[in-house]
């Protein structure tokens, strides 16, 4: 199973995104292909689309829109996928618990996260899934994840070792 977190325009197009974050772009190519890897395996893939506060957002209601919507290279690869969205960092314990109950426990179960921001919603959403699904297998395939900046960004692949999730670049998987 495949979580791509939060590859919105917002926070993946640094031009014109309200929330960019630095790097964001350039970890996409790859995502792409742990996608088209993913579907090969027939493994589930599911993203998430943050639905950030626009209320300060003087942005018309197109561009807010614009803003929420996926970063345009990863619609298409993502387009026969699962949207989940949530409201603050991570997805909802409901969500949580509507995955849960459609997999059941299963040792065997590994769950892969990748996209943005590596100390916030990335982690956010691995604990969460890391909590639903106690006996999975949790990695994290840091080279396609990138934070807030590079410290806190490896501070958190630190924090999600500690919890006794797997860190991983792609090529070591």
């Amino acid at each position: 199973m495949l979580f791509i977190i939060d590859m919105q325009n917002d926070f993946v197009d640094n031009e014109k995104g309200k929330l960019p974050v630095p790097g964001a772009a350039a970890i996409v190519p790859k995502i792409i292909q742990e996608i088209k890897k993913q579907e090969e395996q027939g493994e589930s893939i599911y993203y998430t689309l943050d639905q950030h506060d626009t209320e300060d957002d003087e942005r018309s209601k197109e561009e807010k829109q614009w803003g929420m919507d996926l970063y345009l290279p990863l619609k298409e690869a993502l387009k026969n996928h699962t949207a989940i969205k949530k409201t603050f960092h991570s997805i909802s314990p409901e969500d949580a618990a509507e995955l849960k109950k459609e997999y059941g426990e299963d040792p065997d179960r590994l769950i892969e996260f990748v996209g943005v921001e590596t100390n916030v919603c990335v982690l956010s959403n691995a604990v969460m899934l890391h909590t639903s699904f106690p006996l999975a297998s949790i990695r994290i395939l840091k080279d396609m994840c990138v934070g807030t900046t590079p410290e806190l960004h490896q501070a958190a692949l630190d924090v999600m070792k500690s919890l006794k999730m797997e860190v991983q670049s792609s090529d070591e998987t």
